[in-house]
């Protein structure tokens, strides 16, 4: 079974990059905004309430402003509370990889880093959903087929195609031994210039991959999955969280 990156806006669901700059010394009310948010989300986080942590850190994302440095780490342990695991570990690597050791929540952040090689483990072992930790669901177009019937490509629903022997014309040339060109039905296509379409066999109609799920039978939901084979999903968390450009700032 292939397995795809989701994307809905999906993220899907691919792995995203991050493009990020440093600025300095950098003040307006913007970043008046970003401070506060940061500081209701942090609060949030304390009160166990990580859900409403997730809303405002996707605040702060949205916002497209400098956010500050530390904010990757608290929003990977967001994440991970909220057992989106895949996210708060390209988060908490953006993290590691800006600020290195010399961040302020080095330790807690190489703590949840082994913290994550479990469920991050089982999200890869697990057949039933994408890599991002999302459960997979039959496919509502092909009804898991994997394959739909749709208009024939090679006829374009005449059911038949042009002979290629004798280029559509029904007859074939040959010269004789007196360079004379002589003219004979083609006993292919019996002199008609057409054949039955070898692809639909004058069906005008074909089974081909199906779109919307590229042919694997499967899409990806919504919920996230608990790596049991049971149709029904025992963790609910529709809102996934995008990857955005971050833009640090520093405090003055």
């Amino acid at each position: 079974m292939n397995i795809r990156i989701p994307i809905h806006t999906s993220f899907c669901f691919l792995i995203f990059f991050f493009s990020v700059s440093l600025l300095h010394g950098q003040t307006g009310p913007n970043l008046g905004t970003t401070s506060r948010l940061m500081n209701q989300a942090v609060q949030a986080m304390e009160r166990e309430e990580f859900q409403t942590a997730n809303e405002l850190f996707r605040q702060i994302l949205d916002s497209s402003v400098p956010i500050p440095p530390e904010m990757p780490y608290y929003f990977a342990k967001t994440l991970f509370e909220l057992e989106q695991y895949s996210n708060s570990a390209n988060f908490l690597q953006k993290y590691l990889d800006l600020n290195g050791f010399k961040g302020e929540h080095y330790q807690e952040a190489k703590k949840l880093q082994t913290q994550l090689e479990v469920p991050l483990s089982e999200i890869k072992a697990c057949n039933f959903c994408d890599r991002m930790g999302y459960r997979l669901k039959t496919c509502g177009t092909c009804n898991g087929s994997k394959e739909v019937q749709q208009d024939c490509s090679l006829c374009r629903l005449a059911g038949v195609v042009g002979c290629s022997r004798c280029a559509g014309k029904g007859v074939v040339t040959k010269k004789n031994v007196f360079n004379i060109v002589e003219y004979y039905d083609c006993e292919r296509c019996n002199a008609t210039g057409r054949l039955v379409c070898p692809r639909c066999e004058g069906s005008k109609v074909e089974f081909g991959d199906c779109k919307t799920c590229d042919g694997d039978g499967e899409i990806t939901s919504d919920q996230l999955c608990d790596h049991r084979e049971s149709g029904d999903l025992t963790h609910f968390q529709n809102i996934r969280t995008s990857f955005k450009t971050l833009v640090l700032h520093s405090h003055p």
